[in-house]
């Protein structure tokens, strides 16, 4: 925030963190992510290609409200998630090929994008898309920050999709592309965090275009409730709409970002 606040605004944002540390520092666990493998060795070696990729999957995820879970070769034999992605990975080791080989003989998915140095059989479990989703996606912010939407990577987006009979496990977010989530456990309760991106325009506008309407669903727990944390304000209580096994939950308008959570 240097040169950006004064003093005592400064003051007030670090007490409201203080405040709240346990929600924003306490370790967080997934809950059923995708995961995106980043590769050491191909950043390494193709540094350029590897991190815009990687990187652009998971702004793509994030503006699509999809949770993910980073992979790396020392988490992977560790990974529960049903679908991998492997954003235009070029360096294999022996283990890690072991490993993915592995991961698909428990009938999980693997999604490919950009280079295919591991050359797997075909098959219903392996989808590859030979231009990079995420770097395709990236190229349309650039663009038009605006005006790009992840539904124009839908083919890549329901190629993560669960099968209908596991789909209610998962926390649902319905909001614009400009609204950033990242969805995980914190000591047990389900949280999903959300930053607004919306009207911001570097250079010419610093100010968020609040975003109503934002909705959030998820399975039915007995006795839980749905709380709400706004940027520097006080924790709120919501009601929620209970249907088919599942509660909603429409937000209050989200300024510059928000928190919300799901327990007793």
């Amino acid at each position: 925030m240097a040169g950006s606040n004064d003093p005592a605004t400064r003051t007030k944002i670090f007490s409201w963190i203080k405040e709240h540390e346990n929600t924003f520092y306490a370790p967080r666990t997934p809950i059923d992510p995708v995961g995106v493998y980043f590769s050491p060795q191909t950043r390494n070696f193709y540094a350029d290609e590897f991190i815009n990729s990687y990187r652009s999957i998971l702004i793509l995820l994030m503006q699509a409200h999809r949770e993910f879970q980073v992979v790396t070769p020392r988490t992977l034999a560790e990974f529960h998630g049903r679908a991998l992605i492997l954003p235009d990975v070029r360096v294999w080791s022996d283990p890690e090929k072991n490993e993915i080989q592995r991961y698909l003989k428990q009938g999980n998915k693997l999604i490919v994008t950009g280079e295919d140095a591991l050359h797997l059989s075909g098959g219903p479990d392996v989808t590859r898309f030979s231009e990079c989703p995420g770097k395709i996606y990236n190229a349309l912010l650039e663009k038009d920050f605006e005006r790009a939407t992840p539904e124009t990577q839908r083919p890549f987006l329901e190629s993560l999709e669960p099968s209908l009979s596991e789909t209610g496990r998962r926390v649902e977010v319905v909001a614009s592309a400009s609204v950033a989530t990242s969805v995980a456990q914190v000591k047990g309760v389900t949280h999903v965090f959300l930053a607004n991106f919306a009207g911001l325009v570097g250079g010419a506008n610093p100010i968020q275009t609040p975003q109503a309407d934002v909705k959030i669903s998820l399975p039915v727990v007995p006795g839980n409730a749905g709380y709400f944390l706004p940027f520097l304000g006080d924790v709120q209580k919501l009601q929620g709409t209970q249907k088919d096994g599942r509660e909603t939950f429409v937000l209050p308008a989200i300024n510059k970002g928000a928190v919300f959570w799901y327990a007793r």
